[in-house]
């Protein structure tokens, strides 16, 4: 299913919408010439009232499903921003504690910051993630193992860096999670399938008329919207419409300026 989001999103939303309202007409179309039901007004009344029953229904579906994806999208891009933010605070630590053992675990702060964006964003666009990054991030550990405190002020210190480093592992965690899952299981899907086409049959039971079929083509296109827009937001990190790695971009221009100022300084 990643392969919809190598396509552009406009693409997507057009085929989307233009599938569905050529379904839902189309078959309102053939139900006409082959399903010869001649409703009187007591079944028109049944039917009028079943329809707008298991539009509400699919309503709240479709309004559930949408507010899933966003809160999965936003605590995705909340869990990118943290850590990004976190590993800033860390190497700034990490600088500030000194010395070679400090040095080395902030370098490979670096690398890791580097290996997440070249290694594990793109493994992520496809709902894994990176072996290598994973190496370099358990690499942080072990520098930061190393360490030993010679004074109160870098004891301090050095229990600020594990707090960080544990923070870090959450937010690693929580953002890679993101990538995996789908905040539509399969079940929903087949349910809001079902609900759309039962809403199209109980659309055919209604006596033909071109005011009846236009209507039946907004709803059919305001369906395939509400779709896209499910579609588009349950992988996070696939597609044009993404988390993008710019806070993780940032972590390291904010390093190389805190190197730069340190360089310049002396």
């Amino acid at each position: 299913m990643y392969w919809i989001y190598d396509i552009p999103a406009w693409l997507v939303c057009g085929l989307i919408v233009s599938v569905l309202v050529s379904a839902a007409i189309g078959g309102h179309r053939l139900w006409r010439r082959f399903v010869c039901w001649e409703c009187n007004a007591e079944s028109n009344a049944l039917a009028l009232g079943m329809l707008a029953v298991v539009a509400m229904m699919l309503s709240l579906l479709l309004a559930f499903s949408s507010v899933s994806v966003w809160e999965a999208y936003s605590s995705a891009e909340a869990a990118a921003a943290n850590e990004a933010s976190v590993s800033g605070e860390l190497v700034r630590d990490l600088a500030v504690h000194g010395g070679p053992k400090a040095a080395a675990a902030r370098e490979a702060v670096r690398s890791y910051i580097e290996s997440v964006i070249a290694d594990d964003w793109p493994a992520m666009a496809r709902g894994g993630s990176s072996d290598v990054t994973a190496h370099k991030f358990n690499a942080i550990f072990r520098a930061a193992a190393l360490l030993e405190p010679r004074t109160a002020r870098e004891e301090v210190m050095l229990r600020e860096i594990w707090t960080k480093t544990n923070l870090m592992n959450e937010s690693r965690r929580a953002r890679i999670a993101a990538a995996l899952g789908s905040a539509i299981p399969p079940a929903l899907w087949g349910t809001l399938l079902l609900g759309i086409l039962i809403n199209f049959m109980l659309f055919y039971l209604r006596p033909w008329s071109r005011v009846n079929e236009l209507m039946l083509g907004m709803y059919a296109a305001m369906l395939g919207l509400m779709i896209f827009f499910i579609i588009v937001m349950d992988r996070p990190y696939a597609g044009s419409v993404n988390v993008s790695p710019h806070q993780m971009e940032s972590a390291l221009q904010s390093m190389a300026r805190w190197d730069s100022e340190t360089v310049a300084g002396k």
